[in-house]
């Protein structure tokens, strides 16, 4: 596959996107999160989705320059129309609003009308690096209802992911938490379709309800599922779906059903410490925690035990080093998508 560095990535999203009618600010905003997020090795979140983006931006799907208000709120909660405009936009600007309604209690803020708002740790990252506790859920509409319920063959939910993330000492690693509550997210599956690899087994099942490997058996047509997390145990990973469906969709107005081609129904949770045990309390039981956790005797086959985001941050340093690697799929996409506007990339 080929390599770029994150810099001349950023540059080229950037531009592609300005070249498409988003304002520079809010398409440095949308590259930042896509680069950022391949950098984390979340390459299903990453730059492979550029051309999935402009491509949503000619069709009207995501509305740059869109408004972003509160239609509704509490002093601990809100409503946030995001107006179609890139999710990363509008996601940063939820975080905004649960930040300052948390502080000495607890916040939660939903989304109306918000596009794909990218990796779901970067919005709780950011929370704790506020110094308040971060959760997050996201549902899908139904056009993107990929997932089998459990015991069922057809999509009737999104990967429907969850994150949290906490505040840590100064200096010491970031926990962040963010996982798909299905086997496998799509964006990964069309990895491994771009990348011509079988998915591993107990993944997908095609359209008849049959396990496959083949990522062409997911996309068809007639199109299959992905199936909740857990494997024999799945009804686990569906009951977590259901909650995040209810938290990122139901709580702010939604039917699960609606039938709008992409729209992610987010949810922000803010928690400030200092009204429970004071911050740096907090913080320093995090540390005391993390050294309990992470210095046990490793079991055969591991090298060692590390918390959530671990891996994610030693491969943006790696790659922050040695670069990006793309499919060929992938950027072939960006290129033709620079192509007609007239881009070189």
């Amino acid at each position: 596959m080929p390599v770029f560095s994150h810099d001349y990535l950023l540059d080229v999203c950037v531009k592609l996107f300005v070249a498409h009618g988003a304002p520079a600010e809010e398409a440095r905003i949308a590259a930042e999160e896509l680069v950022e997020s391949s950098l984390l090795g979340f390459d299903s979140h990453g730059v492979m989705r550029a051309a999935q983006y402009v491509g949503d931006m000619r069709e009207g799907r995501i509305r740059p320059g869109a408004r972003i208000g509160i239609v509704k709120q509490t002093p601990t909660t809100a409503i946030v129309d995001c107006g179609f405009n890139f999710g990363a936009v509008s996601a940063r600007a939820m975080v905004e609003i649960v930040c300052q309604k948390a502080r000495g209690g607890v916040a939660c803020v939903v989304s109306q009308n918000s596009h794909h708002v990218g990796r779901l740790g970067a919005w709780v990252q950011r929370i704790a690096e506020r110094d308040l506790i971060g959760l997050a859920f996201v549902n899908n509409t139904r056009g993107g209802h990929s997932v089998a319920p459990w015991g069922g063959r057809e999509g009737r939910l999104g990967t429907n992911p969850l994150a949290w993330a906490v505040p840590v000492a100064a200096g010491s690693a970031p926990i962040v938490m963010d996982m798909a509550t299905c086997m496998m997210p799509e964006g990964k599956i069309r990895l491994h379709l771009h990348a011509g690899k079988p998915l591993p087994e107990g993944t997908i099942i095609d359209a008849q309800g049959r396990p496959s490997t083949d990522p062409r058996a997911f996309y068809g047509p007639p199109r299959g599922a992905i199936l909740p997390f857990g494997s024999q145990y799945g009804y686990k990973g569906f009951g977590l779906a259901l909650l995040v469906e209810l938290l990122g969709g139901v709580l702010a107005g939604y039917a699960t059903r609606r039938s709008y081609p992409h729209v992610n129904g987010l949810c922000l949770i803010a928690i400030d410490p200092e009204a429970f045990c004071g911050v740096q309390t907090f913080k320093a039981l995090v540390e005391d925690m993390r050294a309990y956790v992470v210095n046990t005797p490793p079991m055969e086959g591991f090298g060692e035990v590390l918390l959530p985001g671990a891996v994610d941050f030693r491969t943006r340093e790696r790659r922050l080093r040695e670069g990006i690697p793309l499919a060929d799929e992938s950027w072939r996409l960006i290129v033709e998508a620079a192509g007609q506007v007239g881009l070189m990339v």
